[in-house]
């Protein structure tokens, strides 16, 4: 049974929304040009995570605000209580559905743990 053709006129702007939805997670995700192999923790985060998660780790970056599921707060007490290999695992493998995605394959495992130093860095400044 086909349905009218006014049903599926007003269902259109759902399926607008969700390409908008889908167009703000692509832009967060988008990594530009290749990072250099010798760039440091400040550099990588500054390029790849600040635009979400923020340039002082609370999760109030640019981008944040177009997220369905907010970006971690490095200061939060169940950031800070994640081990050093949860935290690395999220940065190589991502989270599923959510809008952190994996970096393995774009960052190198010594450059995945400088990120990680300045994001302990970034969580113990300015409480």
């Amino acid at each position: 049974m086909r349905r009218p053709l006014r049903t599926l006129r007003r269902r259109a702007p759902i399926g607008r929304l969700g390409l908008a939805l889908c167009a703000a997670l692509v832009s967060c995700a988008s990594l530009g040009d290749e990072l250099p192999p010798d760039a440091s923790g400040p550099a990588i985060y500054e390029r790849l995570c600040q635009k979400c998660h923020g340039a002082t780790g609370r999760g109030d970056g640019p981008q944040a605000q177009w997220k369905f599921l907010p970006p971690a707060n490095f200061h939060a007490p169940a950031s800070r209580a994640k081990s050093d290999e949860q935290l690395l695992s999220i940065i190589e493998h991502g989270v599923i559905f959510t809008p952190m995605h994996s970096y393995r394959g774009t960052l190198t495992g010594a450059q995945m743990r400088e990120v990680l130093a300045y994001i302990r860095l970034l969580s113990q400044r300015t409480r």
